[in-house]
């Protein structure tokens, strides 16, 4: 089959090129104005240094599963490039919010912006959010640029659109649980929001944007929800865990979503997990968790204490099993669901958090 590893390998050497090329065009348009340059390198020095670029590989694959092994075209390219830029999009608001310092092994963009201009951090907060806009606006400019189909322009950028629309609705209700107490957000409201903020633009709109520039429509690519339903909760069950298994060392440096109030998949369970008596110790640890390195260490020692850990990487492997077996009994050709089982097993792979090696 003409789709696998070596179509992603040569498919993304041919994104990067185009990314490189499209980047160095925003970044002479961000530099024309002198007043604003400084502004302008912080966007291209986050646009220069990309993550493992899961997205934009997906985004291809699924290109080459449609198309039969067809080198990526210029719609494919501009979407692929458009989600990861939504991505960074995504994180520089993500970092914000959550006081992040650090992302994919370097200060963050707000944190840069601090000790560059020497402003208060809540400044550099404001500044970062509206540079992150910035990259918004060219992630949905890119699906236009020359070269682009114009008759697949508009289907490109709904669906964007739409998965915009669904993430941020993902992370309001995200930040709606943080001030509620763990037993009174249900198990059912976490896998909501996990659907809406990691589903639908870390798999679903890959697979979605990718086929729509193989030139499949929306309707046939509507099966697809339940082979990327399953991978989008494995996925962020694996990013939960990269917190949660972190060893006692870097647990209190690392451990972000334990100090911010997230309320977290493992949390929930670890919650009914722990024996009657020592559910209001996880409560009041969590309530005193930021910045406080002995209730962290204390934290630390209740995710041990139970089979919490064990039980969730199970089922991480089990949302890939369940993937998996529907690919047999798909609608999709048989060299298509071939180009699936390829594409669950480099999802998989990609599975740990980018910074597991941090």
């Amino acid at each position: 089959m003409p789709f696998g590893k070596e179509y992603i390998e040569e498919s993304l050497a041919k994104y990067q090129a185009f990314a490189i090329q499209q980047n160095a065009t925003l970044e002479a348009r961000l530099k024309a104005r002198p007043e604003t340059v400084h502004l302008g390198q912080h966007i291209a020095d986050e646009l220069a240094h990309p993550g493992k670029l899961l997205r934009p590989a997906l985004t291809l694959a699924s290109f080459g599963v449609f198309s039969n092994g067809n080198p990526p075209n210029r719609e494919c390219l501009a979407a692929a490039h458009a989600l990861e830029v939504f991505h960074t999009f995504v994180l520089v608001h993500d970092d914000v919010i959550d006081g992040s310092t650090r992302r994919r092994g370097r200060p963050t963009i707000q944190k840069r912006i601090e000790e560059s201009l020497g402003i208060p951090s809540e400044n550099a907060g404001h500044l970062a959010i509206v540079l992150g806009d910035i990259l918004f606006g060219y992630a949905i400019d890119l699906l236009s640029s020359p070269g682009v189909e114009m008759s697949l322009v508009g289907p490109l950028q709904q669906h964007l659109a739409a998965v915009t629309e669904e993430t941020g609705l993902g992370e309001a209700l995200e930040l709606t649980f943080l001030h509620r107490d763990l037993p009174s957000v249900e198990e059912e409201e976490i896998r909501e929001v996990y659907y809406l903020k990691t589903t639908r633009y870390t798999i679903e709109a890959p697979l979605w944007l990718g086929g729509l520039a193989a030139g499949v429509s929306a309707e046939n690519l509507a099966p697809l929800k339940e082979f990327a339903r399953p991978i989008g909760l494995g996925f962020q069950l694996e990013n939960d865990l990269h917190e949660a298994s972190l060893p006692r060392s870097r647990f209190g440096r690392l451990a972000y979503d334990f100090q911010t109030g997230v309320k977290t998949l493992f949390l929930r369970r670890l919650y009914e997990d722990l024996e009657i008596s020592k559910r209001s110790e996880l409560l009041e640890t969590l309530s005193q968790c930021q910045g406080n390195p002995q209730a962290l260490d204390h934290l630390y020692d209740l995710i041990h204490s139970t089979k919490t850990l064990d039980q969730m990487r199970s089922e991480v492997d089990q949302c890939f099993d369940q993937a998996r077996k529907w690919i047999p009994q798909s609608p999709y050709l048989e060299r298509e669901k071939q180009g699936f089982a390829l594409l669950a097993e480099f999802i998989s792979s990609k599975r740990k958090h980018s910074e597991a090696a941090a």
